[in-house]
C-alpha cells in the first residue's frame, strides 16, 4: 500500500525505497529483503493490481451470465474497484505518461480475453462487429477517467463520488456506455 501511494505521487523516477520504506514505517533494509530494487518493487504493484482486476473478471466469467450481464458486472465491478483503490488511478495515469517506464505486459493476455469474450458473440450477431483494442481502452478509459474526475462533479454537482448517489449515477453511465457500444442495450 505504500509503495502504491508513493508511486501514484511521484512516479518511478521520484520514487526512492527510502520514502516507500518511510511511508511504510519500516527499515530500507526490510523493503530491500523482499524487493531487490525499486523496479521490482514497481513490478509487484503492477501485478497485484493487474492480478485483482483479473480475478475480478474471472469471477464473473465463472457465474455464466447472458452477455449484457457479463458485461454489465464486468465494467461495473472494475469501476467499484478503481473507486475503491483510487491510488491505482493515480498510478495508471502516472505509468502512461511516464516516459521510459515499461508495463508488466498483461496488455496482450488482457486483449486475449477480451478476443475471447467478443468474437464469438460478435460471430454469432450479438455484439455489433468492434475492434477489441479500441474497446479495451475505451471501457479502461472511461472508467479511469471519470473517478479522477472528482474536482469537476464537486463543481458540477456540488458533491463528488464519495456521495453514494453520484458514484452510482457514475456507474450505470459507464456501465450503459459499455452496452450502447457493444450494441446491446
Amino acid at each position: 500500500a505504500a509503495a502504491v501511494e508513493t508511486f501514484a505521487e511521484t512516479g518511478l523516477a521520484g520514487s526512492s525505497m527510502r520514502d516507500i520504506a518511510r511511508r511504510a514505517r519500516i527499515r530500507v533494509s526490510s523493503l530491500y529483503h523482499y524487493f531487490p530494487s525499486k523496479e521490482a518493487l514497481y513490478r509487484e504493484v503492477q501485478d497485484r493490481g493487474q492480478g485483482d482486476v483479473r480475478d475480478l473478471v474471472l469471477s464473473v466469467l465463472s457465474k455464466d451470465l447472458g452477455l449484457a450481464e457479463t458485461t454489465r458486472e464486468m465494467v461495473g465491478q472494475l469501476f467499484d474497484y478503481l473507486l475503491a483503490h483510487r491510488s491505482y488511478v493515480r498510478l495508471s495515469y502516472r505509468l502512461n505518461l511516464e516516459e521510459g517506464v515499461e508495463l508488466t505486459g498483461n496488455d496482450s493476455r488482457w486483449l486475449g480475453l477480451a478476443e475471447g469474450f467478443l468474437k464469438p458473440a460478435e460471430l454469432r450477431g450479438l455484439v455489433k462487429q468492434i475492434d477489441p483494442v479500441a474497446f479495451m481502452v475505451t471501457i479502461d478509459g472511461l472508467v479511469h477517467w471519470h473517478i479522477v474526475n472528482q474536482n469537476l462533479y464537486r463543481n458540477l454537482l456540488g458533491k463528488g463520488l464519495e456521495d453514494p448517489e453520484v458514484a452510482a449515477r457514475t456507474r450505470a453511465h459507464v456501465i450503459e456506455v459499455a452496452l450502447r457500444t457493444l450494441g446491446l442495450e
